[in-house]
């Protein structure tokens, strides 16, 4: 055998190598998206967040995309942030008016930008059983700061990880999810955000599917973008994807609709099936993230990898009577 002739220095070298490759399959593993939670776009690029990926964002080019794409491919690459250990269980992306680009952490209840940390949520939000924050989007200013909305998803809390003595009256009860509502100054880092900062927090009033809970369908709502009124002058509202699921041993999840809220969480209108639009083959995935493509016109949405379905962008064209102008 050709390998009885390496000697002490060839196994050596033979073992570096080795080592190496394993190395950098592991690097080349670790740069890839799994569990797409969160999606903005910048430029020719979208921006991604996956929830098991700590401190790092992803861009995906767009260059030669149709409606559907996957999101590992050709020019893909990871941008780690600072403090980027920190930056845990990654649910959203959004830019803000300075052009930073900030994730929100569901662990931390903070938003975390590519030099550190930008804004904290302490004390007003935090997870239960498993449900936390899981959205933010932001618009400008006319002085050049940020309107931010951070949104916690709501829905039946995962009863495996209710406290015993809380699981038999909130175990399988459905939360309503709710909106905190802020302004961040140019450039502004490390703000601890208190009530007292807020310019609203809207609950939601999210549709309420027939039957009774634990069995029946209740929303979550894992993402949203700000959303300006097409027959109101400067009024603005939310577009927000809702998800829902019943709370038994093996859940169901059922729809994935878009629906549209006021400024006080009022629904308005009735909400888009996004199983009539989406692709036969990932109708049934869990789509977590959402975030303008086109202002006002075209939303782009992104779902979590499963076994033989790795994560996809979906672009999606508004209604006409949905469509409006952002600026």
């Amino acid at each position: 055998m050709p390998t009885a002739r390496l000697g002490r220095f060839g196994w050596t070298a033979y073992l570096l190598v080795f080592l190496n490759a394993c190395a950098t399959t592991g690097v080349r593993e670790a740069e890839r998206i799994e569990e797409a939670s969160g999606v903005a776009r910048r430029g020719e690029s979208l921006l991604v967040v996956d929830d098991s990926a700590a401190g790092r964002f992803f861009e995906v080019p767009l260059q030669g995309t149709d409606s559907f794409f996957p999101l590992n491919r050709a020019g893909m690459r990871a941008v780690t942030v600072d403090q980027g250990s920190l930056a845990l269980d990654l649910e959203g992306i959004c830019l803000l008016a300075d052009g930073r680009v900030v994730l929100l952490s569901e662990r931390l209840c903070a938003l975390v930008g590519e030099r550190g940390l930008v804004a904290s949520y302490e004390g007003m939000v935090s997870e239960f059983g498993r449900r936390g924050l899981e959205g933010v989007c932001a618009r400008p200013l006319p002085d050049g700061s940020s309107r931010v909305a951070v949104l916690w998803e709501g829905g039946y809390p995962d009863a495996h990880f209710v406290p015993p003595t809380v699981k038999q009256c909130l175990g399988h009860s459905a939360l309503q999810p709710f909106i905190l509502v802020h302004d961040l100054g140019r450039g502004a880092a490390n703000v601890k955000v208190h009530r007292r900062d807020l310019r609203q927090q809207v609950t939601l009033d999210v549709p309420l599917p027939p039957g009774n809970e634990p069995d029946a369908q209740r929303f979550r709502a894992p993402d949203l973008v700000w959303y300006r009124w097409p027959d109101k002058e400067d009024s603005w509202g939310f577009l927000v994807l809702i998800s829902s699921q019943n709370s038994v041993e093996r859940p169901e999840y059922l729809y994935h609709w878009l629906q549209r809220f006021d400024e006080e969480g009022r629904p308005v209108g009735n909400p888009l099936d996004l199983a009539d639009y989406l692709p036969a083959s990932v109708k049934a995935a869990n789509w977590e993230g959402l975030g303008w493509y086109e202002p006002g016109k075209q939303l782009a949405l992104v779902h979590e990898g499963e076994a033989g379905s790795p994560p996809h962008a979906f672009l999606l064209t508004l209604p006409e009577s949905w469509q409006t102008r952002l600026e």
